[in-house]
C-alpha cells in the first residue's frame, strides 16, 4: 500500500480553504477555459475573480501547489484518478469533499474521471461548481447521469444573472448564481464569518440553486 507522501507525489496535496468543512482540490486558473475569457468580461462571474487575488496571490507557494495539480491531471489522468481516490479515502473524514475552490474541469475525461471518484467512495458527498457547460452537456449525452453522490452545479455567466435552471434540468444537474434577487437559497457565509458551518447546502442536490455574494 502506498504512502501518503506517495499518493501526493502523483496528484499532490489536498486543498484545505478555511471557509470549508471539508478539504478540496484546487488547480490554477490557468487552466480555466471558459474562465479564461469571461475573467476579461465585465459583469462576469469571473471577471475580479477571486482565486487570483487576495489569499491566492499573496503566497506563491499555494499558486506552484496549483500548478502542480493541474499539471498531474494533465500529464497522467490515469495515475491521478486512482491516487487521489485512494488520498480523499485516507484523508477526508468529513464525509463531504469540495472540487476547485480555485480552477475547472480540464475536458470530457477530467469529468468522467471525477464521476468514477464518486462512484468509488459512495460515502462522501462531492460538489463540483462548473462553468464547463458543453463538458457537463458531453458527459450527460454520453453517460446519461452523474454519481447520486456528486452534485454538479452550472454557473450563470454573468453577476445577477439568473440561473440557468432549463439547461441544468436537462442535463440532471443544479446551479449557482451570483447576486440573482429570486434564488431560494443564498449562501450564509457572508454572516457567519465566512464560513459554511452546519450549511451542507451546496453539496445536496435537493437544493437546485445557492446563490454567491459576488467576491
Amino acid at each position: 500500500m502506498k504512502t501518503i507522501k506517495e499518493l501526493e507525489s502523483v496528484c499532490h496535496t489536498l486543498s484545505k480553504p478555511s471557509k470549508m468543512p471539508c478539504h478540496s482540490y484546487n488547480t490554477s486558473t490557468t487552466g480555466c477555459r471558459v474562465g479564461s475569457t469571461l475573467v476579461n468580461v465585465p459583469g462576469s462571474v469571473c471577471f475580479g475573480c477571486y482565486a487570483m487575488k487576495g489569499n491566492y496571490t499573496r503566497f506563491p507557494a499555494g499558486e506552484r501547489s496549483r500548478l502542480k495539480r493541474l499539471e498531474a491531471i494533465r500529464e497522467n489522468l490515469g495515475a491521478w484518478e486512482k491516487a487521489i481516490t485512494e488520498l480523499i479515502r485516507r484523508k477526508e473524514k468529513s464525509g463531504f469533499f469540495r472540487w476547485h475552490d480555485a480552477g475547472d474541469i480540464q475536458g470530457i475525461e477530467h469529468l468522467e474521471a471525477i464521476n468514477r471518484i464518486a462512484l468509488a467512495l459512495p460515502k462522501i458527498k462531492f460538489w463540483l461548481p462548473t462553468r464547463e457547460l458543453s463538458t457537463v452537456a458531453q458527459f450527460a449525452l454520453k453517460h446519461g447521469k452523474f454519481a447520486s453522490n456528486l452534485t454538479v452545479r452550472l454557473s450563470a455567466l454573468k453577476v445577477e444573472g439568473i440561473a440557468p435552471s432549463s439547461v441544468a434540468k436537462r442535463l440532471g444537474v443544479n446551479t449557482s448564481t451570483v447576486g440573482w434577487k429570486a434564488t431560494k437559497h443564498t449562501c450564509p457565509a457572508s454572516s457567519q464569518g465566512n464560513e459554511c458551518k452546519d450549511c451542507r447546502a451546496c453539496w445536496h442536490s435537493s437544493v437546485a440553486n445557492v446563490d454567491y455574494p459576488f467576491h
